[in-house]
């Protein structure tokens, strides 16, 4: 008897002494620069197709999770230590423990999380549509180069000025790019995943009879001067990329 309430003494010590952040991880849902670590783990297929805290129906097959303190609608960029493996998953659903990320079994099997520490880190707002399209950047997450290239691709990097009087803008004519000529179109869209989140929605396939292969293009319709720019921008990414007047 006198042991156990011994022990309780000392467990309400132990726990008046141990720092907040290990009991529980009030982290912010705005700060987009702190690195969290915390325990990774996936959902039981019992939920599937119950509401989750938010009143979303819970699917295993979309890419979100449940946290003890982030709001609603974050957007976290989860990466596996252990492979270097990344995801993003949107905070759908309360998770009562604390320091717990429970994510979709889609996302988990994605870096490859059963039950270990993962690092997290807060993506802001206006990278909705990358987690929502995040399936055409499997590469880019699998190599843990979300960062980079969100850095170079969809917030704005400086761009080299051009002179006003450089070139004559013809209002009348307009303008695409073409990227690369490739062997077929399996090939052309693993050099695609380099390119400009912004440019994606612009890009067509031309197949060539003669040759067999396909000719990438992206549709911009603009002219002279502001193409010039794009080509620019995009230059050091796509070396045989060229100008060519808009069909």
């Amino acid at each position: 008897m006198h042991i156990s309430k011994h022990l309780a003494i000392l467990f309400t010590l132990l726990t008046l002494f141990v720092p907040r952040t290990l009991l529980a991880q009030n982290v912010s849902s705005t700060d987009t620069v702190s690195v969290h670590s915390m325990r990774g783990t996936f959902y039981s297929d019992r939920f599937v197709g119950r509401k989750t805290s938010s009143g979303e129906i819970f699917s295993q097959n979309k890419y979100t999770a449940a946290h003890h303190t982030y709001k609603f609608g974050t957007l976290l960029l989860v990466t596996n230590p252990k492979n270097g493996k990344q995801v993003i998953v949107r905070i759908n659903d309360r998770c009562p423990k604390a320091n717990v990320l429970d994510m979709t079994s889609k996302a988990a099997k994605q870096i490859g999380v059963q039950s270990h520490t993962v690092h997290v880190q807060v993506l802001p707002p206006r990278h909705y549509s990358v987690w929502k399209n995040q399936h055409e950047l499997l590469d880019i997450l699998s190599q843990g180069r979300m960062l980079e290239y969100l850095k170079s691709s969809v917030s704005e990097p400086s761009k080299p000025t051009l002179p006003q009087d450089q070139f004559e803008d013809d209002e009348k004519t307009l303008y695409d790019l073409e990227l690369f000529s490739a062997a077929n179109r399996s090939v052309a869209k693993t050099k695609l995943v380099h390119l400009p989140f912004a440019y994606q929605d612009k890009v067509v396939f031309r197949d060539n009879a003669a040759s067999g292969g396909v000719t990438i293009l992206l549709q911009l319709s603009m002219t002279k001067n502001r193409i010039k720019k794009s080509k620019l921008e995009l230059q050091s990414m796509f070396p045989e990329l060229k100008i060519i007047p808009s069909k």
